[in-house]
């Protein structure tokens, strides 16, 4: 739902390899892997990293980090990158430096090293701020304002103690700070936790740092501050040190009257990660399990911190965001380009209103009668799903579509596992 706005892949890095002939590929490997990188195609990114486990050229350094950012391996992640940095330091910078650096504070990041990652930040603005674009500048400044804020932050913790079954209300459950209670939902489309500015005020939560922007599903920005909250608990869990965007309650219009229940909160991917596995049923049951089952058939992986399924639909690899924050699903340009002959044979256009926190738009979509797909062995059959012709946001101009909550009508439930990288439908 709200993403604090990160910067994407850098121009330079992105043309050159779209640029390149196919017949590239087998010349130079790493043109593939270029291409693959920049089109956010990281499931076949690993594997082809994989395929060329035996190449020591500098540049695969760079991809193997890459890919262990996507798929949550941190420490790893951090190795390959920081060598790379180091390998390349005397040359003149180029892409892949940027990309490195942006990657390593990614890292960085979910790691709770704050300081660390507004170091690379910086590294970012003084060595290549030369040619950067003012809107990429201006964005990573961003990013260094904040995360220089949180510097002196300890990493969030998480207790789970014996794990947790929570019945919900509209996919909403009661948490608490000090001796307060609330509802709060899960969102892994925001890549930071939300407290209504109301209740962080009665709480007293400390505000760290200037204005932030996020971006919303419509791709509008609204801005917040950063705040952090010492101590959530949710049924016996406990939570500690959690980073939030405070935001303006009239962001977020006659909550009760449309939820049921007094939502003062959104629980975004970092503290949906540090659970490592949460299972949600179409009945309305939470489960937090103490530990996570541990399995194989790593479907998903990280983008930034939205987690994007891999699904296979008339034998072609798709990507798919997961957003608990979106009651729908969607499908985007990317699957209309592919499919478009088809979607215009068996649609109308027509115009749809899309919601977004604080704002909304319309959007021209077409509305497919079928979209059957299969993920870890399961397939799912949706119906009447809204295809956007035009792009809306970041996501929307890289990936196939947003999986909603609305896919628990055809299974009992879903399951996030961020131990093993898996998605499971049942």
């Amino acid at each position: 739902m709200k993403r604090v706005l990160a910067v994407l892949l850098s121009g330079a890095i992105a043309a050159a390899a779209l640029a390149a002939p196919a017949g590239h590929d087998a010349v130079n490997p790493l043109v593939k892997l270029a291409r693959l990188y920049a089109g956010h195609r990281f499931f076949e990114l690993r594997d082809a990293v994989v395929g060329m486990a035996d190449n020591r050229q500098t540049d695969m350094e760079f991809f193997r980090g890459a890919v262990a950012v996507a798929f949550n391996r941190l420490g790893p992640a951090v190795a390959a990158l920081r060598d790379y940095l180091a390998d390349t330091g005397n040359l003149p910078p180029g892409g892949l430096t940027r990309e490195a650096w942006a990657l390593l504070a990614e890292a960085y990041r979910r790691q709770g090293r704050y300081r660390d990652a507004a170091e690379a930040y910086q590294a970012i603005l003084q060595r290549l701020g030369a040619e950067l674009s003012p809107v990429s500048k201006a964005q990573y400044e961003d990013q260094y304002s904040l995360w220089s804020a949180l510097a002196d932050v300890p990493p969030q913790t998480v207790d789970l103690g014996s794990g947790a079954l929570i019945r919900m209300t509209n996919r909403h459950f009661p948490a608490r700070i000090g001796g307060r209670e609330f509802f709060a939902g899960t969102d892994t489309g925001s890549n930071i936790s939300v407290l209504y500015e109301s209740l962080a005020a009665d709480l007293g939560i400390p505000l760290l740092g200037g204005d932030i922007k996020a971006q919303t599903v419509t791709g509008k920005a609204i801005v917040g501050r950063a705040g952090l909250v010492r101590e959530l608990r949710i049924g016996p869990i406990v939570i500690r040190n959690v980073v939030v965007l405070v935001l303006p309650d009239s962001l977020f219009p006659a909550t009760r009257s449309r939820l049921g229940v007094d939502r003062r909160a959104l629980l975004g991917t970092p503290v949906l990660e540090a659970f490592k596995e949460l299972t949600e049923t179409r009945e309305g049951d939470l489960i937090i399990p103490a530990e996570p089952t541990r399995r194989s058939g790593e479907n998903m992986c990280f983008v930034g911190s939205m987690p994007v399924v891999e699904v296979v639909h008339r034998g072609a690899r798709l990507s798919l965001c997961l957003d608990t924050g979106s009651p729908l699903t969607y499908l985007y340009p990317p699957f209309f380009r592919r499919y478009r002959g088809e979607i215009q044979v068996r649609s109308r256009p027509r115009v749809s209103l899309l919601h977004g926190v604080g704002n909304k738009r319309s959007v021209d979509v077409r509305i497919l009668d079928h979209f059957n797909f299969e993920t870890d062995g399961v397939s799912v059959a949706m119906d009447r799903i809204p295809v956007q012709t035009e792009v809306t946001n970041t996501d929307s101009r890289h990936f196939f579509g947003t999986l909603g909550t609305d896919v628990l009508r055809q299974c009992r439930r879903m399951t996030f596992n961020f131990e093993s990288m898996c998605f499971i439908l049942e």
